[in-house]
């Protein structure tokens, strides 16, 4: 069982690291912060002393020296010292509430106590500058020390010691640091709502996904994600939705195929019933006698004959239509010449259909048409074409072959004088079995075939084919393909 959702985890990730980084920050920042105020603390201390230092040789006596040693220590809020070279205190001075302890403790030289260590002494009055920070044996604070040697003629002539407490300075770091937690609790609070807000904003394309993906598990193929970035949800979203897309359609599609599949097989079943009806019956009525001559016999057997070349015809058409749909039947590319496949057919066809007196008639230009295709192929296509409009002739009319260049590409044309195409017709007459006007049973319409196989052979030649006409003024079958 889900004890946490997706939003609340991206939450959680997100506000430990926003924790994690702006605590880890506030540390480094609190450190940095204090160092810095503390060398700039020191050297604000060490600017005035040295100011001090300069100055100190041209002082004309004890009472200015001592003024300016006053004036130092108010400036600075801190005690300051100045000894001689000897180690002999020349001026002190305390502000208020910087009382001394232990003097004891200090180091005598020549005078009185003085509240420093004899290494500082010695350091400062060999020409060095000493800063030190921490407690002191002399205060009862923490300070800050400084000293710096005092010059004359080139010469260390003493030197100045600065006392500073730590109390004010560490009460200002306290107030910085205080400011820095609060910026960190301001910052963890904000953090708390962004990241809630951001984790609904991710989290909730990918439920919607998610109950797409259900949908879809369920058989609904119609929902779809909206897809408002182009990151990687947008792309998982974009691709969920064709994922259902494709699924839909293959769904469609494979109805369509199964629909398909169950009026195909209603519609061979009726295609083959009728033929083998009829021979069953002719063949029963001979075995039974019932033929009273010689030419009624004759005249069965004649019947049975042409309805199993009506058969094996049907097949053959069925088995080429088959291999021409699963790709089996690979196309011959060569140049054909367009024109004389037209006459070609044009001549097979008046031989065969004279007793119709169905002329067949040739429009053509007078250079070649040379396709590129396979030649038997697109002959084929012409003669069911060609065989379609005869069939659908009225005696002593004319079907029309044309040839031409149309659009850098060879156009055939086949126009008949027959009954016409509906807008219904013409959207069907292209699917197997169909016949116009409903016609399915007449014993010399065709097997219903032929339309579908060009419309096949045509495509594969990656060409176009197409109907034209209306009710009572004939049909127009075309087709293109390329030109060589």
């Amino acid at each position: 069982m889900k004890r946490f959702g997706l939003a609340f985890k991206i939450w959680l990730a997100m506000f430990v690291l926003v924790v994690l980084v702006l605590g880890l920050s506030a540390a480094f920042q609190s450190g940095l912060i204090q160092k810095i105020y503390l060398k700039q603390q020191s050297d604000r201390i060490l600017e005035k002393m040295s100011r001090f230092a300069r100055e100190y040789s041209a002082m004309s006596g004890q009472e200015e020296i001592d003024g300016r040693v006053n004036s130092l220590a108010r400036e600075l809020d801190a005690s300051v010292l100045v000894i001689d070279a000897s180690g002999r205190t020349v001026s002190w001075s305390a502000q208020r509430g910087m009382g001394r302890r232990g003097m004891g403790m200090g180091w005598r030289m020549h005078g009185p106590v003085l509240p420093v260590e004899k290494e500082d002494v010695q350091s400062v009055l060999s020409g060095k500058t000493v800063v030190k920070r921490g407690s002191s044996q002399f205060f009862d604070y923490e300070v800050i020390l400084a000293a710096v040697p005092l010059q004359n003629g080139g010469e260390v002539a003493g030197a100045v010691f600065v006392y500073t407490p730590l109390a004010p300075i560490k009460a200002d770091l306290r107030a910085i640091n205080e400011a820095v937690i609060y910026s960190l609790l301001l910052g963890i609070a904000a953090s708390i709502l962004l990241a809630f807000l951001l984790s609904r904003i991710i989290s909730r394309p990918i439920q919607k996904i998610n109950s797409l993906a259900r949908a879809m598990a369920g058989g609904d193929f119609g929902l779809q994600v909206p897809v408002r970035s182009e990151d990687e949800l947008g792309m998982l979203a974009a691709s969920i939705n064709d994922l259902s897309r494709q699924l839909r359609e293959k769904i469609e599609t494979i109805e369509k195929i199964d629909s398909a599949r169950r009026s195909f097989v209603a519609s061979i079943s009726h295609e083959l019933r009728t033929p083998l009806t009829i021979m069953q019956g002719y063949t029963e009525a001979l075995m039974d006698g019932l033929a009273r001559d010689e030419g009624q016999r004759e005249k069965y057997l004649n019947n049975i004959y042409e309805e199993a070349v009506r058969l094996r015809r049907l097949v053959d058409d069925l088995l080429d239509l088959r291999r021409l749909e699963s790709g089996l039947i690979s196309m011959r590319v060569d140049r054909a010449d367009i024109s004389e496949i037209i006459r070609q057919v044009a001549d097979q066809f008046n031989e065969t259909v004279a007793e119709k007196k169905v002329a067949v008639r040739t429009d053509l230009p007078g250079e070649r048409l040379l396709a590129r295709g396979d030649p038997d192929r697109l002959k084929q296509v012409i003669i069911n074409l060609v065989d379609n409009a005869v069939r659908f002739s009225p005696e002593s009319e004319e079907v029309e072959i044309r040839g031409e260049e149309a659009g850098g590409r060879i156009r055939v044309l086949v126009k008949d004088r027959g009954p016409g195409l509906s807008p219904e017709d013409r959207q069907l007459i292209w699917e197997r079995f169909y016949r116009a006007g409903g016609d399915r049973a007449g014993r010399h319409s065709g097997s219903g075939l032929g339309l579908a196989i060009a419309r096949q052979i045509i495509e594969l030649h990656g060409g176009e084919i197409g109907v034209e006409g209306r009710p009572g003024g004939g049909s127009a079958f075309w087709f293109t393909v390329d030109r060589d």
